[in-house]
């Protein structure tokens, strides 16, 4: 339009000046070389300055509006091609939801050549990826998000959870701390490098994140922080134990039997190492746990103490003044039966065991026990029976523990369950098997 218009305008000026040049007909010299002239009029010279002006202008002009119109049609070209990008997108988006995810990474890497930095399509891509159990490729989409927008913390968590998959924990740690360094205290990034390092069994650098978890969330912190934070304060000063740091470890065992007192593992590391020292503190400890938890591991400790240093009559008597303490507790009763029976007093273990069954005679535990102490007496058919009514049980004489947090069970109790990693998690299973009358003849 605009071209038209200079035209039109140009045609007008033109014919002007044709009219003024037939009223002004004198003529001057007009030198183009040195010695090369021509005779013009003045308003020829005019119109043709007029004209060379004006051609320039129309050109410019056309110039503008051609290149104009080329980066408008690009655009609406670039335009369309992200808008089928984003439509590819969308359609992986639904491939996904039906579990086709080939085909969905096929639509996004189709669109991704359109438009490079779609984030949207980029994290679907990560997702799928992840999905697909394709971590590396997942990591590479992950990393190009990064690059797009570096201050999205999300990213990063997400590619030290690929990095954990992929069993890289360098890279992983590698990744939070670069969150730790930006943003200073971010209990996310923190909690993070935490499970990495009890991953590794790094329980010293577990324990410092934890407490930089503790110390920000002060009263606020779960009972779930509180529990992972004093069973990384036991880990701890087991560690100083093996550093032959005693001193520095007997003072934060007995911390901790202060501040928890229902934590087991305290008591029995602390009792292990006041053994060589003073065995009469190492088994009073063992008491003051037991008082404390109700636990029957440190019956198990107990014995094992007693039977090491040669002094089955020690055992023998500390039963007796549980029995006096509790007298109607199962536990007790049945671990003293045990013991008679481990060292062959088949009558005194028939008596304790007997009375264990009558304050639970529900119980696998106590029924293994009779089994084998009336099998030993020659009443085969009454070990029978005990034996069929405790078919749940394995062995004889190791009662088994649970873990209470993964349902795992073991015969040798320790700290903490290898199958979940839970702290302190293993009670005595008794078994559960329901009966309406006893075994036993009355």
């Amino acid at each position: 339009m605009a071209v038209r218009l200079l035209f039109l305008l140009f045609v007008a000026v033109l014919v002007a000046f044709s009219y003024i040049s037939l009223l002004n007909g004198q003529h001057v010299p007009f030198f183009y070389s040195a010695a090369r002239q021509v005779e013009v009029t003045v308003s020829e010279l005019a119109i043709l300055s007029f004209s060379l002006g004006a051609a320039m202008v129309i050109l410019g002009t056309m110039v503008k509006d051609v290149t104009a119109a080329s980066k408008n049609w690009r655009e609406r070209r670039e335009k369309q091609r992200r808008d089928a990008a984003k439509a590819r997108a969308v359609k992986a988006g639904e491939l996904v939801q039906r579990g086709m995810l080939s085909e969905a990474i096929k639509e996004l890497t189709r669109g991704l050549t359109v438009n490079p930095d779609d984030r949207e399509a980029l994290e679907l891509l990560a997702s799928t990826h992840a999905e697909a159990s394709n971590h590396l490729e997942a990591v590479k989409a992950l990393t190009r998000v990064k690059q797009i927008d570096p201050s999205d913390l999300s990213v990063y968590f997400r590619l030290a959870q690929l990095y954990r998959k992929m069993n890289d924990p360098d890279a992983a740690l590698s990744v939070l701390k670069a969150v730790e360094a930006s943003e200073g205290e971010n209990p996310r990034a923190w909690e993070g490098i935490r499970d990495i390092h009890l991953a590794r069994g790094e329980m010293i650098q577990a324990y410092n994140e934890q407490k930089k978890i503790m110390k920000l969330r002060g009263k606020d912190a779960s009972a779930a922080d509180q529990a992972l934070f004093l069973a990384l304060r036991y880990e701890k000063a087991l560690v100083r134990l093996a550093q032959g740091k005693t001193d520095d470890a007997e003072r934060r065992l007995r911390d901790l039997v202060k501040d928890e007192p229902s934590f087991c593992a305290s008591y029995i590391a602390l009792s292990d190492h006041l053994r060589s020292r003073n065995l009469d503190e190492a088994t009073e400890t063992l008491l003051q746990g037991y008082r404390a938890t109700r636990n029957p591991v440190f019956f198990i400790k107990l014995e094992d103490l007693c039977i090491e240093t040669e002094r089955p009559q020690a055992m023998i008597r500390i039963y007796s003044r549980l029995q006096q303490e509790f007298p109607s507790d199962y536990d007790v009763n049945l671990f003293l039966g045990k013991f008679f029976l481990r060292l062959e007093m088949i009558d005194e273990a028939l008596e304790q065991l007997l009375k264990a069954e009558t304050l639970d005679p529900e119980r696998e535990s106590v029924n293994i026990l009779l089994a084998e102490a009336f099998r030993r007496r020659g009443r085969y058919e009454t070990a029978s029976q005990h034996y069929q009514r405790a078919f749940g049980y394995k062995r004889r004489y190791l009662i088994p523990f649970r873990c209470a947090a993964c349902g795992s069970s073991t015969i040798k109790w320790t700290a903490r369950c290898p199958s979940c990693g839970a702290w302190d998690s293993y009670a005595i299973d008794h078994g559960n098997r329901e009966y309406a009358l006893s075994a036993t003849p009355r």
